[in-house]
């Protein structure tokens, strides 16, 4: 089995300490991991801490607002997390990632009581088949290469829809939930759907905001993704999320856009 995203260094029943490893590079710099993993890993933690003090199953995370107050390092890094919320039917968990005594990444997962609503739900999809091309273009960091791509239409690069899952487990003693699952995936609908030139342009997101309307089936998260640039120096990434039944979910991305200096 491939090395997970992180290993665990110190667990803890509100956090733990982490190494990044090589699979969490992202596409701007080999020493800042890809915003994707140290969301994903917020929320496993989250989780865990909800759980650890509630003694609740019946809280589903089902949406995440993370900002990025410094970039994430590939290498040690720390969560440490509190409850902010914790009631009957809902609860509210904030996760901060911190690396070298900074703050990185603040996180706030919401969690709702789980009951049964099928009377009222949308009606699921027949299941899909994940299908479509693999990528034309050859991704060289870490976290572009730990991920099984499948795009539906056949871009000279990163297309605006694709199916996707990671090769790799998040963390040693962590499975993937559902929210983890496509927060991992979704970070990257910024670079799937832009229309940039990434060797003239960087679009790096400040923020990553991902909802679902219900529990995410299976491995695959098909992106169906869009930029919209702006003309003042930013940017709007949004996306469907959906799983093999169709539509489970959304996601937003604030991208702060800027020139790359010719070398």
């Amino acid at each position: 089995m491939a090395d997970p995203y992180f290993t665990t260094t110190e667990r803890d029943a509100t956090g733990g300490r982490f190494v990044a490893g090589p699979d969490t590079v992202g596409p701007w710099a080999e020493q800042f991991q890809h915003g994707g993993p140290p969301n994903a890993l917020a929320v496993a933690i989250a989780e865990q801490a909800l759980a650890t003090d509630t003694g609740r199953d019946d809280l589903r995370a089902v949406r995440i607002a993370g900002d990025f107050v410094g970039p994430v390092p590939v290498g040690p890094i720390e969560v440490r997390t509190r409850i902010v919320r914790s009631a009957r039917t809902a609860a509210l968990v904030e996760a901060t990632v911190r690396a070298a005594d900074r703050d990185c990444l603040v996180v706030r997962v919401w969690f709702v009581r789980e009951t049964d609503t099928h009377a009222i739900a949308s009606p699921l999809a027949e299941p899909a088949t994940p299908s479509g091309s693999p990528p034309t273009t050859t991704w060289d960091f870490g976290y572009g290469k730990s991920l099984d791509w499948r795009f539906t239409e056949a871009p000279a690069g990163p297309g605006r829809a694709a199916w996707a899952r990671p090769t790799v487990p998040l963390c040693d003693g962590y499975e993937y939930s559902g929210l983890a699952r496509v927060v991992l995936v979704a970070d990257s609908a910024s670079g799937l759907s832009s229309p940039l030139d990434w060797t003239q342009w960087s679009f790096l997101n400040v923020d990553l905001d991902v909802h679902l309307a219900r529990p995410f089936v299976g491995d695959w998260v098909l992106m169906d993704a869009e930029t919209v640039l702006g003309s003042a120096g930013s940017a709007l990434a949004r996306s469907t999320l959906s799983d093999v039944h169709g539509v489970a979910g959304a996601g937003l991305q604030t991208l702060v856009l800027a020139a790359i200096p010719t070398r």
